[in-house]
C-alpha cells in the first residue's frame, strides 16, 4: 500500500505583472505543474489566483484470482452416497467417490465419450493389436505390474477377474450388473438369477435363490468363472463373451468396472471366491454391504484415498502420494501424485448456503439446484466460456467465477408412475390407502386413464421456462434425440387441461374387499371422490421440486378434490423408497452409462425403473421382445424398425412421461485449472486432473 496520495494538478495562474516600466503591464498567463501530496500550497505574488484541478485517482487493479489454499478443493453439493461398493453403486453421489478411489482397465480419452485409453490394462484390446478375436467374443487384457492398492498390497490379474466375477454373482436389479450380464451371459439376461431359473428368476430374493439345487447354483457360478479367467504368471485376464457386444469397452470404463482387492473384500465378509458359496452373497442391499464395511470403506488403486465419510455431512478424500501413473493416460494428462491433496465434498441441501460458500470463496464449485439458479450464479461470473475452457473471454475482471455454457447433456429427468405400490409395513405416501378422498390405493396408477390424465395436466412450457430457462429439448421417446430409434414425429403428451379432465372423469373403480380395481363399469368415480397422496423428490433438487409443484397446481385447478402433497427426502431415503416401490409418483433422472439407445430402453422398462414402477410382467415381456431384437442386429435401419414398435407401445402405456434434455453449464472459481467436460462423467469431478492457482 502507498502511504501518501500523489496527485498531479495543473495550476492556472492569471496575474497582472508589474514591470520596470511605469506603463500598465499586459496580463500574462503562467501555468505551473506541481505534485499535490496531501495539501497544496503554491507561493506567488500578492493577488495571485490559484486554481487546482486534481486528476481522478487511478482505478484499483482487479483482485488476484488466487485460492487461499491451492492444495484443497471444496465442492458443495446435495445428496449423499448410498454405498461405495463399486459392484452395487448405481447412483451419482456414490459414483463421485468410486471414480476417485478405484481404477478401471480402461479409461475415457479425456473429454471424448467414444474413445478409450488403457489404464490398469496396458492396451485397449482391438483386432489390430491381436487382443480382440476376429469374432468379437474374446478380449485379452495385459495387466500392469507394480500397481498397489491403498493398503500397500500389489494388484494382480486375479484381483481383476475376481472383481468382475463378484459383481456378476452379487447381481441384484438395483445394481449396474445388467450391463455386464448381457455380454457375458447372453442377450436379454439381466441378472444372474435368470441363469439359475430362466422361467421364474428369483430376482432380489436371496432365500429363493439359495434354495435351488446345489448343482444348478454351481453351474451358474462356473459359467461366470469360465467367462473371466486370470493368469497371474502371464499377467493377463481373458474375457469370453457370450455374444459380440459392440459397447463392451465403454461398458467396463465406468465405475462398475472398478478393480477391487480380492483379499480385502474377503476380509470384509464378501464372497470368498468359492462357487460353493456364491449364493450367500447374491442380492445384497446397500444397507447390508455398508454394514459389512464394503460400502462405507474403500481400498482401490486410484489417485485418492477415502479419509472419512460422515453421512449427511461430508466425505473427504486425500491424495494417494504413491499413485502409479508415470506416463499420461491421455495427451496432456497428469502423472504421479495429485496436485490437489485434499478433496472436501459437503452435503448441503439449501442452494442459498452453497451459493454463499461460493461467493465467500469457501467453495471451489457447487452443484446448482436447477437451471433456475443460473441467474443468481451469473451475478458472480467474471469469465464466460463456450463448451470448453479453451474458448473463454473475461466479461468482468473483478468477479470470481468462470462459467462454461452449451455443454452437451446425456441425462434427463422424467415423470414416473408406480403401477403396483408396496404397502407392506405401511406406506406413508398413499394416505388412507383407499379411494375415499383421503388417499389412493396401491393400484392407483394401474388405470391408464389416471396416467394419461396426469400427463395432460403437466404444464410442460412452465417447467421448461422455470427450470431450464428455455434451454432444453423435449424428448419424444426414451432414447435421446439423435440416437438410433429416436423419432421426431412420435406423438407425445402435451399440456391440455380439457383432456386431463376428460381422462380423469373416465376413471371408474370398484372395491373388491380391501382392494380397488379400475373398472369402466365401476361405481366409484375418481372425479367425484378425489384423491390425496404424496409426491417425493430428493431434497435440494429444486428442478424436481418444481416439477412436483407444477403437477400439484394443475391438478387442483381442474378439481379441488385432487390433492398432491410435495415433499423432499434425503437422497438415500428417496432411493430406498423408490426401490421399495413406496412412491406413487416420482421425478427421477437417468445419466447414460454408454452412448447407445440400449442403455435407455432397458432401464426404463425391463430394468431399473421398470422394477421400481412395478410394471406388469406381460408388459415387460413385450418390451423385452423389441429390445432383444434391436440389440441383436448391427444395421441401424433394422434396429430403428424394432425401436419403432417399442416407441408405439411406450406411448400407449404412458407409465412414464419423458420431459426435457437440457444443455447444461458448469460454474467454478477462476483459480481452478485443468477442468474439462466428458458428458458420460458429467455428474462427477475428476479431481486428479485439477489444480488451483
Amino acid at each position: 500500500m502507498r502511504n501518501k496520495l500523489l496527485v498531479f494538478a495543473s495550476l492556472l495562474i492569471m496575474a497582472s505583472m508589474v514591470l520596470a516600466s511605469c506603463a500598465p503591464a499586459a496580463p500574462q498567463t503562467v501555468v505551473k505543474t506541481v505534485e499535490v501530496v496531501t495539501t497544496v500550497e503554491v507561493p506567488g505574488p500578492e493577488g495571485e489566483t490559484v486554481i487546482v484541478t486534481a486528476t481522478p485517482e487511478p482505478a484499483a487493479p482487479p483482485p488476484e484470482m488466487k485460492s487461499a489454499d491451492p492444495t484443497t478443493f471444496t465442492y458443495a453439493t446435495f445428496g449423499d452416497p448410498e454405498t461405495l461398493d463399486p459392484a452395487l453403486n448405481y447412483e451419482t453421489a456414490g459414483g463421485g467417490v468410486v471414480q476417485q478411489v478405484y481404477d478401471k482397465l480402461v479409461a475415457y480419452n479425456r473429454e471424448d465419450p467414444n474413445t478409450f485409453v488403457p489404464s490398469l490394462a496396458k492396451e485397449v484390446p482391438t483386432v489390430e493389436n491381436g487382443l480382440l478375436s476376429a469374432d468379437g467374443l474374446t478380449y485379452t487384457f495385459n495387466i500392469r505390474s507394480g500397481v498397489k492398492f491403498h493398503d500397500g498390497t500389489e494388484m494382480t490379474p486375479e484381483d481383476v477377474a475376481y472383481s468382475f466375477q463378484r459383481g456378476l454373482l452379487q447381481g441384484g436389479t438395483s445394481s449396474p450388473q445388467w450391463m455386464l450380464t448381457e455380454p457375458f451371459l447372453g442377450s436379454g439376461v439381466d441378472d444372474i438369477a435368470m441363469i439359475v431359473n430362466e422361467e421364474e428368476p428369483p430376482y432380489d430374493d436371496p432365500a429363493a435363490l439359495a434354495a435351488l439345487p446345489a448343482d444348478v447354483l454351481q453351474a451358474a457360478c462356473q459359467k461366470v468363472v469360465d467367462a473371466i479367467v486370470a493368469d497371474n504368471a502371464a499377467g493377463t485376464v481373458t474375457m469370453h463373451l457370450a455374444i459380440p457386444w459392440a459397447p463392451f469397452i465403454p461398458t467396463i470404463a465406468n465405475g462398475w468396472g472398478s478393480v477391487m482387492s480380492k483379499a480385502w473384500v474377503i476380509s470384509k465378509g464378501g464372497w470368498d471366491g468359492d462357487c460353493a458359496t456364491w449364493q450367500n452373497f447374491y442380492g445384497k442391499t446397500s444397507a447390508e454391504v455398508n454394514e459389512m464395511g464394503l460400502g462405507t470403506e474403500t481400498n482401490g488403486t486410484g489417485p485418492y484415498k477415502l479419509d472419512h465419510w460422515t453421512p449427511g455431512e461430508e466425505y473427504v478424500l486425500t491424495a494417494n502420494e504413491d499413485y502409479w501413473v508415470t506416463e499420461p493416460l491421455f495427451e496432456g494428462g497428469p502423472t504421479g501424485a495429485p496436485a490437489i491433496k485434499t478433496v472436501v465434498v459437503k452435503s448441503i441441501s439449501e442452494f442459498s448456503t452453497r451459493f454463499a460458500m461460493l461467493e465467500a470463496g469457501d467453495a471451489d464449485s457447487v452443484m446448482v439446484g436447477s437451471m433456475s439458479d443460473y441467474p443468481q450464479m451469473d451475478t458472480l461470473v467474471g469469465e464466460e466460456c463456450q463448451k470448453t475452457v479453451n474458448d473463454c473471454q473475461v466479461v468482468d475482471p473483478a468477479k470470481p467465477l468462470r462459467v462454461v455454457k452449451g455443454l452437451e447433456s446425456v441425462s434427463r429427468t422424467d415423470m414416473f408412475f408406480a403401477l403396483d405400490l408396496n404397502a407392506e409395513g405401511g406406506n406413508n405416501f398413499i394416505g388412507s390407502g383407499k379411494l375415499d378422498g383421503n388417499g389412493i390405493p396401491v393400484t392407483f396408477f394401474s388405470d391408464p386413464h389416471v396416467r394419461k390424465g396426469f400427463a395432460y395436466c403437466f404444464n410442460y412450457d412452465v417447467y421448461l421456462d422455470d427450470v431450464f430457462l428455455g434451454e432444453g429439448v423435449r424428448s419424444n421417446n426414451v432414447m435421446l434425440p439423435g440416437m438410433i430409434g429416436y423419432e421426431e414425429d412420435s406423438p407425445i403428451y402435451t399440456y391440455d387441461p380439457d383432456k386431463c379432465t376428460e381422462e380423469l372423469q373416465l376413471s371408474k373403480w370398484k372395491a373388491e374387499g380391501d382392494s380397488f380395481v379400475p373398472d369402466e363399469n365401476g361405481d366409484i368415480s375418481l372425479w367425484d371422490t378425489g384423491f390425496r397422496f404424496t409426491a417425493a423428490y430428493n431434497t435440494g433438487n429444486t428442478a424436481r421440486q418444481t416439477a412436483g409443484q407444477i403437477l400439484q397446481t394443475e391438478l387442483s385447478a381442474v378439481n379441488d378434490k385432487f390433492v398432491v402433497e410435495v415433499t423432499g427426502l434425503p437422497w438415500p431415503t428417496f432411493l430406498q423408497n423408490q426401490r421399495a416401490r413406496k412412491l406413487p409418483i416420482f421425478f427421477s433422472g437417468w445419466l447414460e452409462d454408454i452412448h447407445d439407445p440400449h442403455n435407455w430402453v432397458v432401464p426404463y422398462t425391463t430394468g431399473t425403473y421398470g422394477g421400481r414402477q412395478g410394471l406388469p410382467q406381460e408388459l415387460k415381456d413385450q418390451y423385452k421382445e423389441y429390445i432383444n431384437a434391436a440389440v441383436a442386429v448391427s444395421d441401424p435401419a433394422a434396429r430403428a424398425a424394432e425401436y419403432h414398435k417399442f416407441n408405439q407401445l411406450w406411448y400407449e402405456e404412458a407409465h412414464t412421461i419423458t420431459l426435457f434434455v437440457p444443455t447444461s453449464r458448469h460454474y467454478q472459481q477462476r483459480w481452478v485449472q485443468g477442468w474439462f467436460y466428458n458428458p458420460i462423467l458429467s455428474s462427477v469431478f475428476t479431481y486428479y486432473n485439477l489444480s488451483k492457482q
